[in-house]
């Protein structure tokens, strides 16, 4: 059985065809950049996908040789708008996505320590009190 969407499957066969990656390091690969833009290959839409492909699988592939990445990426960019269609009503930004990188990279806290957060777990977005030099 399938463990990625529609969309994982479809990218991960055409990146081991273009790439000459084996399939094992295709799907490895890809599943590495979903990860590093926060998402996982069973429910990625087709609009999240050519974020990852624009803008964090390209470096990746010229990690592992891959010459041609940013053309490769391009191509699959290509087809995942023109056959996969653009589906999800959600708009992915990159904004958005290095949000949610921001967001899965920060340390977790000390055991303990709830400096920087609100009552609800969250980082909170104002800062603490500031103090004068002097005083």
């Amino acid at each position: 059985m399938s463990e990625g969407s529609r969309v994982f499957e479809r990218v991960a066969e055409e990146l081991e065809r273009l790439s000459k990656l084996s399939r094992l390091e295709a799907r490895g690969t890809l599943r590495i950049a979903l990860r590093e833009a926060g998402f996982l290959p069973k429910n990625v839409t087709p609009r999240s996908m050519t974020v990852v492909l624009e803008k964090t699988l390209p470096s990746l592939l010229l990690k592992r040789g891959v010459r041609e990445a940013a053309m490769i990426c391009y191509q699959m960019t290509i087809l995942v708008r023109e056959t996969m269609g653009m589906e999800s009503a959600e708009v992915e930004t990159p904004e958005r996505v290095f949000a949610r990188i921001g967001r899965a990279t920060l340390p977790p806290p000390a055991p303990g320590s709830d400096a920087g957060r609100t009552p609800t777990g969250r980082l909170s977005a104002v800062p603490g009190p500031i103090k004068k030099l002097g005083s």
